[in-house]
């Protein structure tokens, strides 16, 4: 309280004194100088009129008073030698310091509620792992091993089976949904064939930079939007960047590849959510390019299975790490040469159809198209419910007599009286792997989720200590040195409680979830303290006992007639 009580008045002059947020954006090219900034702020040189405006900001959204907040946007002017992957444009916003003491106090109450809430996450945590072994426990005791998986049994239809064997399509070949970006004939061996296609579009790349002002708590931020070229699955982007309004993005033949897909023509891109400067390839794994939407294509076989045992589409799409981990490029000759519809397109050496000719460098709008496939013949191993499959709709009679499915675990207590559910067990695995391998691999994964939980738990307890002490840490920082040093000394602080309370809520949940454990702990720490505590208190009972008094030396040793006498 004393130290709000010395600096309220000085954060209030400063609140006075910086009252307000500006943003301004410089033209591309970085081509914005200080001393045009300050002109720009400076209130004598405001124009009366519009007339009164130099022509190289007369394009501008809004013009108001910069010392309002209002935001003043300069002329863009496309970067030398084009506008292909050279413009830039610099955005500065400056946050005062009540800015920063509104969002001290919003962070918070964000750091009340992750306080409340991160212990009930390592609660719920600690019970999932639990219920999690014991799931995978059931598994190891109650799973069957299939000896011969050509010939499965029908007595354990309804059970869980454990299985290994080849995955194989027998005779079968596979093409993709006709039209003319099919392939040239039916690909014998074939798992799984996709065809994907990729358009090269232009992307902002941003960068920030964050300077502290030398008095008050307020920042200055300053992001940098530059271009990027790259390959995406994702279709044709935005006509024209955000903040980069003279950088467009061309179709390109991307409509003719709908059209000839059999699909109606591509609605406007849906405004990503993503940060502007993430790379387009994982831009496109977090958003997950839909490869069965046209005008890419995906096609999986109908007649895989592992010895007598179906593999339906569903598993082969929902388990792809395991049927669709190794893509292999579609041979050269199955490719077509070149497609009527789109004259554009060519084959390049590499057996992809593209615009970019041979030599050249792709350019904004070209299209790449390729052909890639899974083949069969690889293990896979399984922990699954066997059920019998169902009916083929055209002849009436399964493939395969038996199928797939997720199995339900009831733990029964009590001779039946009371049963727990512990959810379902559903094990595929690449590679053959037998029963303890794949338990043990199963439980090193769940470990693995626990402590990346764990992690996470204390990490949000930490930080929600941490905003909780916010709108002090912005106080403090109204001055440079007591800034850095708040901003650790909170963050110790926020160290220690949050590392008691994890520690605390983990323990009562081990004795709630795990009470043999939790009782061997305890009794292991109640040995370490009593040990160390009769330590302390023997060293203690030793220090106290009175000190003895010296023992007087005899006195003819400090006679010098003795000494004389000894000599001779």
């Amino acid at each position: 309280m004393a130290i709000l009580k010395r600096f309220l008045p000085l954060s209030a002059v400063l609140v006075g004194a910086l009252t307000g947020a500006y943003a301004e954006r410089s033209p591309p090219g970085g081509s914005s100088q200080p001393q045009l900034r300050e002109v720009l702020t400076d209130g004598k040189y405001e124009p009366s009129s519009l007339n009164d405006v130099d022509a190289e900001f007369a394009d501008f959204d809004e013009l108001g008073q910069i010392g309002s907040g209002s935001v003043r946007r300069l002329q863009f002017k496309p970067a030398s030698g084009g506008s292909t992957g050279g413009s830039t444009a610099t955005e500065t916003t400056h946050t005062s310091t009540w800015d920063k003491l509104k969002q001290s106090l919003a962070q918070t109450i964000i750091g009340l509620l992750l306080i409340c809430f991160s212990p009930c996450f390592i609660w719920k945590n600690e019970g999932r792992h639990v219920k999690q072994l014991r799931r995978i426990d059931f598994c190891k005791n109650k799973a069957v091993v299939v000896q011969n998986v050509d010939i499965p049994s029908d007595e354990n239809t309804g059970q869980l089976v454990h299985f290994v064997g080849k995955v194989s399509v027998d005779e079968d070949t596979l093409e993709l949904h006709p039209g003319p970006l099919n392939i040239t004939s039916p690909l014998p061996k074939a798992l799984v064939i996709k065809r994907t296609c990729m358009i090269y579009q232009k992307f902002e790349q941003a960068s920030q930079q964050t300077k502290n002002d030398m008095i008050g708590a307020g920042q200055t931020t300053t992001t940098t939007f530059t271009v990027r070229e790259d390959w995406t699955p994702m279709g044709p982007q935005a006509e024209r960047l955000e903040h980069l309004p003279d950088e467009t993005n061309s179709r390109g033949i991307w409509d003719e590849l709908m059209s000839n897909a059999g699909a109606p023509e591509s609605a406007s891109p849906v405004p990503s959510k993503l940060p502007p400067n993430m790379p387009p390839q994982m831009m496109a794994l977090l958003q997950q390019a839909d490869m069965t939407q046209a005008p890419h294509c995906l096609a999986l076989s109908e007649t895989a299975h592992v010895g007598g045992f179906g593999l339906t589409q569903e598993v082969l799409t929902h388990e792809p790490a395991v049927f669709q981990s190794e893509w292999m490029p579609l041979p050269i000759e199955m490719v077509p040469d070149e497609i009527e519809a789109l004259p554009e397109l060519r084959k390049d050496r590499y057996g992809n159809l593209t615009t970019v000719e041979e030599g050249d460098e792709p350019t904004n709008g070209d299209v790449m198209i390729k052909y890639e496939y899974v083949a069969d013949g690889f293990e896979a191993s399984f922990i699954v419910q066997q059920v019998l499959a169902e009916s083929d709709p055209e002849t009436g009679v399964p493939l395969h007599k038996f199928s797939l499915d997720k199995g339900r675990v009831i733990d029964e207590k009590f001779c039946g009286k009371c049963s727990d559910d512990l959810g379902v067990i559903w094990m595929v695995r690449r590679g053959r792997h037998d029963l303890h391998e794949m338990i043990k691999m199963a439980k090193d994964d769940e470990k693995m989720v626990t402590k990346v939980l764990r992690i996470l738990c204390f990490v949000l307890l930490v930080a929600g200590w941490m905003m909780l002490f916010s709108i002090f840490t912005t106080l403090l920082s109204t001055l440079p040195l007591l800034g850095a040093l708040g901003n650790a000394a909170f963050f110790i602080v926020a160290l220690i409680i949050g590392t008691v309370c994890c520690c605390g809520v983990t323990a009562i949940a081990y004795i709630r979830f795990r009470p043999l454990i939790a009782l061997g702990i305890l009794a292991i720490a109640g040995t370490i303290f009593g040990v160390v505590f009769s330590r302390l208190n023997a060293a203690s009972d030793a220090s106290s006992q009175p000190t003895p008094a010296p023992v007087k030396a005899p006195s003819f040793l400090f006679d010098s007639d003795v000494f004389a006498e000894a000599a001779y």
